[in-house]
């Protein structure tokens, strides 16, 4: 009976845990979205993000019907389509790729969501706004 409160109390322990995100000092929940929360997260919403390689900042308007389209701060656009794949993960193709980015997410205790692509901390959507508020 012991082990068995032991091993209940090491499963919750890892539950609680905390993983750091690609070396970039963010810590972020063990616990990725699910395929719902993502879904109520993005869809119909435009998402204020910051690229991590340069700090720069995007907005992605993610439509209800799967369209994607992308303004960056330096008035470049992009559009695509988005889905969630089969392993739970935000995916994105743009237009002219053969091959989607995927990413893991998880919300963060200051309410804004890391985007991880194969545990390194890619994007993180800042906030969102209900509708096409950039009119991309």
């Amino acid at each position: 009976m012991r082990s068995v409160g032991l091993f209940l109390g090491v499963v919750l322990t890892l539950a609680g845990a905390t993983v750091n995100a690609g070396g970039s000092g963010t810590s972020i929940t063990s616990e990725a979205l699910g395929r719902i929360s993502i879904i109520d997260l993005v869809s119909d919403q435009t998402t204020v993000c910051r690229k991590e390689k340069d700090q720069s900042l995007c907005f992605n308007y993610f439509s209800d019907d799967g369209v994607i389209k992308r303004l960056d701060d330096d008035g470049s656009r992009k559009q695509g389509v988005w889905f969630i794949d089969d392993k739970t993960r935000l995916c994105i193709l743009w237009k002219g790729k053969i091959k989607p980015l995927c990413f893991k997410v998880y919300e963060q205790e200051d309410g804004s969501y890391n985007l991880l692509k194969k545990g390194k901390h890619i994007t993180t959507i800042l906030s969102t706004e209900a509708g096409n508020t950039k009119n991309q």
